[in-house]
């Protein structure tokens, strides 16, 4: 049988020992350390994207709901617009003012005045007429 050769004795010494686990210990723990602080960062990261999430979420509802709610007013623009009238008719019903011409128009009350004025005059005149033929008689 062989046997594996043995190390040399200064490298068992306890000292030397004890320095290389304080060694190994001490690099043990830096990495914990790392590991501690990519986890927490990690932990931090990972909540701050769910509540970016979160955020680009209610805001892409409120979208929607903005979205649905001008396509509803554009729906009722575009039913109210049907219901206007269309340049024809805008055109026909132009002709016609411009033919009435209903500045020069007359109000029943304005026609009833000219009519009794006219009437008074009428009265006044004949009585007039006859005040001058009556003169004319007596001379």
């Amino acid at each position: 049988m062989v046997l594996p050769p043995s190390p040399p004795t200064s490298m068992l010494d306890p000292n030397t020992l004890y320095v290389v686990v304080k060694g190994l210990e001490s690099k043990a723990n830096n990495l914990l350390r790392q590991m501690d602080i990519f986890k927490n960062d990690y932990i931090k990261k990972n909540t701050d994207l769910k509540k970016e999430v979160k955020a680009l979420t209610d805001d892409l509802l409120d979208l929607k709901r903005n979205h649905d709610s001008v396509v509803q007013k554009m729906d009722i623009v575009i039913k109210e617009l049907r219901q206007t009238a269309g340049i024809e008719q805008v055109s026909l019903l132009k002709r016609y003012v411009d033919l009435w011409n209903p500045l020069n128009f007359a109000t029943q009350r304005d026609v009833e005045r000219i009519i009794e004025t006219k009437l008074a005059d009428l009265h006044h005149g004949s009585h007039a007429v006859h005040d001058l033929e009556t003169k004319k008689e007596k001379r």
